[in-house]
């Protein structure tokens, strides 16, 4: 039979095949063995913020998105849909919208333009408080940090990419549909690896929901919304090059019973 059982190839049927598939080959790995193409690929990856001006084939867009298309979602719900911009002066309208809304939370909230000991500062920072405990998620420092840099030009929000793709969620997904749009997005970004593509993910790209003409345009309609975003294009240098620090986190063990706390 060989180390692999190849349905197609096989006239087995019903109990048989079933029976094939159970006493098929499993696929062992030693301890220490070198790492497989696709965890190469997945250790690899590195988000690209600078891309080359040449255009992506249109191919090689289209086969990410097969791929894509296959991502496990809960209840197969399959709770997304696709929108590809590959047109400059779209892609520099969306850049313009995001920046506006950028400077407009800036100037709403960022208390540090404003003298201190000034009640324009403090009611400001009261604001931005209040606002942190009802969206701490939005309104961390990292994000907000990077809201600052937008509105004040040193940071571009879709990084010149020459393909943006749009990950819509269908608000009606069951479960949690966010999930299974990180989880198609995922595809996305490791079959662009394997491409030799660069990729980034664009959260800043959701503030489009705001904007109903832009919305329109885009032709994402409801129940659909704009949830992220994933830049594509040819990165410039070797992103791999660049040391990424992860955190090793305490990982609870459970077997046998008992109770192991690994690293």
């Amino acid at each position: 039979m060989g180390d692999t059982l190849d349905i197609e190839d096989t006239e087995l049927e019903g109990k048989e095949l079933r029976t094939a598939l159970r006493h098929a080959p499993i696929r062992t790995v030693a301890p220490g063995s070198e790492w497989n193409e696709t965890e190469e690929l997945i250790l690899r990856r590195r988000s690209v913020r600078k891309f080359k001006g040449r255009q992506v084939p249109e191919h090689l867009i289209r086969r990410v998105l097969e791929v894509a298309r296959y991502a496990p979602s809960q209840g197969n719900c399959q709770p997304w849909s696709f929108i590809v911009v590959r047109d400059r002066d779209l892609i520099a309208q969306m850049e313009g919208y995001c920046v506006a809304v950028c400077k407009a939370m800036t100037a709403k909230l960022d208390y540090t333009h404003y003298p201190k000991g000034s009640w324009k500062r403090f009611t400001t920072e009261l604001k931005t408080r209040f606002m942190n405990r009802r969206a701490p998620n939005a309104l961390h420092p990292v994000p907000m940090t990077a809201i600052k840099s937008i509105a004040a030009g040193r940071f571009r929000v879709f990084h010149r990419a020459p393909t943006v793709i749009l990950l819509l969620m269908d608000k009606r997904g069951v479960g949690s549909p966010e999930i299974d749009i990180g989880v198609v997005g995922q595809n996305i970004v490791i079959a662009a690896q394997s491409l030799g593509l660069g990729t980034c993910w664009i959260g800043f790209s959701k503030l489009m929901n705001s904007n109903k003409a832009l919305v329109e345009k885009l032709g994402a309609a409801p129940p659909f919304e704009i949830v992220e975003a994933i830049a594509v294009g040819y990165p410039i240098g070797d992103p791999t090059l660049n040391q990424i620090s992860r955190q090793t986190h305490e990982i609870v063990w459970w077997e046998g019973g008992n109770k192991q706390i690994f690293y």
